[in-house]
């Protein structure tokens, strides 16, 4: 065996050690957190359904949800089938998608950075406190399933593999709504490079997308509309400036650290105790990081597109704005991209800052899980209650139970997670 062969082999053999550590401490960090807000009101309106049912609603039964068709057939076929007992289907596939987005971020972040740099981009994206929400709330899978799907689509076509690549983006393009300031920021990376017709090629699929977009809200009456058509320049304006403000207060100002504060004060002792080993055994086993020697300007561009273009976007509707806490912190993923990129390309060299830096990461990461899952414990004890109470019995068909006290968990003084 000469030289090269066995490189190879080690290299293989380290790529699968690192994905299966990758995917303990996702197990860790999601079993358990089960299910919340929407889930319950999906699941419910679901109930009569079995699966063959679920798959053959027409676009004015499945509502909104059919705006994202392939989270609708491929994820969401998950509530009619299992309901609200079997949580564990949940959180499984959940674990799964968070594997495969960092496995998918990655390869395309290896394009730009040294591979060991590109896999700390890819999990600082995947499990960044700002937008946990997206990690633990099923309902909101895609929001991290789509950039990673889209990138890996990208990472395809500027190696040449067009048809494979062409097909990834098509199928990231019709995960979500969510996929267009990703499909129109990254073209930009390809008009940077002047390679023009893989940026055509890229960018077909999220024309083909808008065009379904609004063909099903214009074809379907029933149909939720989010595009605010009172909107003046004045007004987008507005609310791009506000959407501006808000990212910036909700991932760098002080939302963000408080955020933090009380994010490790969350952490249980077990979890305490993995962070401090997966730290210690990083800074023995760990060689100084690899330099970045020229920042990569088109990646830089086409990841500010990404985020310029989502405050756009959101700017349409008027309804959001950014928030690091609650389950609408899920809006600051695409600024998280290019956060997880700076901070992996200025990360220091040395192991001793990387350790450092890692314990500050993942504190918060390991007191956010913990969170959800005591939040979805308290969860089902209320359900269990509801169930087992005599008095709750009585109430006649379709009336109304008000419950008071625990609509929110409480992250130290803020309301966080929804219930329902």
């Amino acid at each position: 065996m000469n030289k090269t062969e066995s490189y190879l082999i080690k290299e293989v053999f380290l790529n699968k050690y690192i994905i299966f550590a990758i995917a303990l401490v996702c197990a860790y960090l999601v079993i358990g957190t089960g299910l919340h807000g929407d889930d319950y009101i999906v699941v419910q309106s679901v109930d009569t359904h079995n699966l063959l049912s679920f798959i053959k609603q027409t676009p004015e039964q499945s509502g909104s949800l059919i705006l994202n068709p392939i989270s609708f057939y491929g994820l969401w076929w998950i509530y009619p089938v299992f309901g609200y007992e079997y949580q564990i289907i949940y959180d499984i596939v959940k674990i799964l998608s968070s594997v495969v987005s960092v496995y998918l971020i990655s390869k395309f972040f290896s394009d730009y950075l040294p591979p060991d740099r590109a896999i700390i981009a890819s999990l600082i994206f995947v499990l960044y406190p700002l937008h946990e929400t997206t990690l633990y709330w099923y309902m909101t899978l895609q929001y991290v399933l789509t950039p990673a799907v889209l990138l890996y689509g990208h990472h395809l076509m500027r190696h040449n593999k067009m048809k494979k690549g062409s097909i990834v983006v098509i199928f990231g393009s019709f995960l979500s709504y969510a996929s267009p300031p990703y499909i129109f920021g990254l073209t930009t990376i390809f008009l940077f490079d002047k390679k023009f017709k893989k940026a055509i090629m890229f960018l077909i699929p999220g024309l083909l997308y808008v065009a379904y977009y609004f063909w099903m809200k214009f074809s379907y009456a029933g149909l939720e509309r989010r595009i605010n058509s009172d909107l003046s320049i004045l007004d987008f304006i507005k609310q791009i400036l506000i959407q501006s403000l808000s990212f910036l207060e909700a991932a760098l100002g002080p939302s963000y650290w408080i955020k933090v504060y009380y994010a490790i004060g969350s952490i249980s002792l077990v979890s305490a105790i993995i962070v401090i080993t997966i730290s210690i055994f990083a800074f023995i086993k760990m060689k100084d990081f690899s330099k970045v020697f020229i920042m990569p300007r088109p990646l830089l561009v086409g990841l500010v597109s990404v985020l310029i273009l989502s405050f756009c976007m959101y700017a349409l509707t008027g309804l959001y704005s950014h928030s690091a806490f609650n389950l609408g912190n899920r809006s600051t993923v695409y600024g998280s991209l290019l956060i997880a990129f700076l901070l992996a390309t200025f990360l220091p060299g040395n192991k001793k800052s990387v350790v450092f830096l890692l314990i500050i990461f993942l504190a918060p990461v390991f007191g956010l899980s913990d969170h959800w899952k005591g939040w979805n414990e308290n969860q089902k004890v209320i359900i269990e209650n509801i169930k087992n109470n005599q008095d709750l019995k009585k109430i006649e068909a379709d009336s109304t139970l008000i419950v008071t006290g625990n609509i929110y968990s409480k992250l130290g003084l803020f309301s966080h997670i929804e219930f329902f």
